[in-house]
């Protein structure tokens, strides 16, 4: 249990950076921003910045599987296969965001084709593939270990992955304004949830009936 809650906070502190470089940093190289010329500058001349962006989610997807881990081991789960889907998730998640450190910067300079052609690749893998199967694995895990948590930390831990889902859904179907509006309900349901789970984590479980 004492993992557990490291391991939770680890992951809410983690994400909680990841967020505010989404927020302040990342949109401006974004669908979420309208202009297109200018996502190719700041791209091409804040390379730094871009970079620790992105780097901020990759620490935030070993955090998770850190945290998923840790939350199976705690509640004795007999089956790992929802921590199976989030160890496959990384592989098209950390090449998405490689994509994005390593090769969008180069091409922000080449013109707009090649740019948005490489960030959709990118985009997919890790907003739809991987972030389902997160998605799917934080599902799995709530309803399994549900009677250890009292009520709303196990809502909002299903609100976790039904908003995932939904985002992974707009992804797929290319919509900015669904990526926008998925992100801004899914990561305060996750730090909450996070949240939940480090204070709840190693007190008596609340009645059931």
């Amino acid at each position: 249990m004492i993992r557990l809650r490291r391991a939770a906070l680890i992951a809410l502190f983690v994400h909680m950076v990841a967020g505010f470089c989404m927020a302040f940093i990342l949109r401006l190289g974004l669908e979420t921003n309208p202009d297109l010329q200018e996502r190719l500058a700041f791209v091409a001349s804040h390379r730094v910045l871009w970079t620790a962006g992105w780097l901020t989610w990759t620490a935030a997807a070993i955090a998770i599987l850190y945290f998923y881990i840790a939350f199976s081991d705690a509640h004795q789960l007999k089956t790992r296969f929802a921590v199976y889907l989030t160890i496959v998730a990384l592989g098209p998640d950390l090449t998405a965001q490689a994509i994005e450190i390593g090769v969008l910067p180069g091409l922000a300079h080449a013109g707009p084709e090649s740019f948005l052609l490489m960030h959709r690749a990118a985009v997919v893998m890790s907003g739809y593939l991987g972030n389902g199967l997160y998605s799917l694995t934080a599902l799995i895990l709530v309803w399994s270990g549900r009677r250890a948590y009292p009520v709303w930390v196990s809502a909002f831990g299903f609100l976790v992955g039904i908003f995932g889902l939904m985002l992974s859904l707009a992804t797929l179907m290319d919509s900015p304004a669904g990526m926008f509006w998925t992100n801004v309900l899914l990561v305060p349901s996750l730090l909450i949830w996070l949240a939940g789970v480090a204070l709840s984590t190693g007190q008596k479980p609340p009645s059931r009936l």
